[in-house]
């Protein structure tokens, strides 16, 4: 099978499912948005990598300027066009693409029914709720009419593929809500690659580079936008300055990231705000924190999952979200026992928690213990790749997906996931 996997954002896991499709004898062709400025995956060719694997940038002309309204319109335009060349030139039997912008997706979508290629959405935000929610933050004139204008051409994408991969079940009664056929809507949930993020000493030398090896470290880590209550870090550092004994650190870019530079005079000595470390160190990044921190605007629960705290669980450390209770950030790490939730974002609640984090070590050893078995025991990037593959199987036309589902189950002996 030819497989397009467009993720425009570039992130870790769905490099990792592109690999492991590739190793199954799939042609597999990996694109992402070069300009975006995210936590990316190994984005390049490894020595062990299937011949028929290939990854590559999608570049646009001119800045990229993701704040700008009007030229990040344009912007997600040309890159919509850029990348249904590429599907025009590599003529896939069936696309994924996550994390697309909406008018960027609507490009492609139509490129792929030009080419006659299936078309599956990787539903990781219901974008069109992101998307009011930020320019009602901004208090921009007209926010509920582009919002609007914006849900109807999520829910048209969402009617016209072929199927839907939600990364929580709480998407699926949203998608009701908007009629979206029950049969072509999945749940996977989304994870991270156990062989490239590991537990690692918290002294190791990245901790030692940056000057906080000794200290007990909070961090957060990963995209920062104002939907991750920035102030929270910066209330964190504030509580601390006096304690040489503690760091607060923000490995982060993003809206909020630029908040908390204008801020960082405030934070007090011991917090660092860096930008995003190398990939390939990663795990001596996330291993320098004795907590990993996870932060949603309580607004945001019905269409973020930050899936940073999947890479979290991986390099064994203890975690504190701050998010809703329906989100399944919350969910996940209340499942796995490995850290304290905080369903009320209010910095009262925040700091008390992580306070009795730093004065109970005992927890923290158990947490940091739980997160890495739970991350081994979920994240079999086997398995999930066989739910994709059910997925493809299912989006084709009936004597390909006979074929497909066959070819799924002798690679590895597929269970079925039941469309929900």
């Amino acid at each position: 099978m030819r497989i397009m996997v467009n993720d425009y954002a570039g992130h870790p896991f769905q490099i990792q499912l592109s690999r492991s499709l590739a190793f199954l004898g799939h042609e597999v062709l990996h694109t992402y948005f070069a300009k975006n400025n995210t936590p990316k995956g190994c984005v390049e060719r490894r020595p062990n990598d299937a011949p028929c694997f290939r990854v590559e940038p999608i570049f646009i002309s001119g800045e990229f300027r993701k704040h700008a309204l009007f030229a990040r319109w344009l912007a997600d335009l040309s890159f919509g066009k850029a990348v249904s060349a590429r599907l025009d030139s590599f003529r896939p039997d069936v696309v994924l693409s996550a994390n697309m912008p909406l008018d960027a997706q609507k490009v492609m979508l139509k490129a792929s029914r030009d080419r006659d290629a299936r078309f599956v959405i990787w539903l990781q935000d219901v974008l069109s709720v992101g998307i009011e929610f930020a320019l009602r933050k901004k208090q921009i004139p007209g926010s509920g009419l582009v919002g609007a204008h914006y849900e109807g051409l999520e829910r048209k994408l969402l009617t016209d593929c072929d199927a839907v991969v939600c990364i929580t079940p709480e998407f699926r009664q949203l998608l009701k809500s908007w009629s979206i056929p029950p049969a072509k809507v999945f749940v996977i949930e989304n994870w991270a690659p156990l062989d490239e993020v590991r537990p690692v000493p918290a002294d190791n030398p990245w901790a030692r580079e940056m000057g906080i090896a000794g200290k007990f470290c909070f961090m957060y880590s990963g995209t920062l936008g104002m939907k991750h209550k920035p102030e929270l870090l910066l209330a964190l550092a504030q509580s601390f300055r006096t304690r040489s004994d503690v760091a607060v650190v923000a490995v982060a870019q993003g809206a909020g990231a630029d908040w908390l530079g204008a801020h960082v005079a405030e934070a007090g000595p011991h917090f660092r705000l860096l930008p995003f470390q190398p990939y390939e160190r990663l795990s001596e990044v996330l291993g320098a924190a004795h907590v990993l921190i996870t932060i949603l605007d309580a607004d945001c629960g019905a269409f973020a999952v930050p899936s940073k705290s999947l890479a979290y669980l991986c390099a064994g450390r203890p975690l504190l979200v701050v998010a809703p209770k329906d989100n399944l950030a919350t969910e996940t790490v209340k499942r796995a026992g490995a850290g304290e939730v905080v369903f009320d974002d209010s910095p009262e609640n925040f700091l008390n928690t992580a306070r009795r984090m730093l004065e109970n070590p005992h927890s923290l050893r158990r947490y940091a213990a739980n997160a890495r078995v739970y991350a081994e025991r979920t994240f079999d990037i086997g398995r999930i790749t066989q739910q994709f593959l059910e997925v493809f199987a299912f989006a084709q036309p009936k004597p390909f997906a006979a074929y497909a589902m066959a070819a799924a189950a002798s690679a590895g002996g597929a269970s079925r996931l039941s469309p929900r």
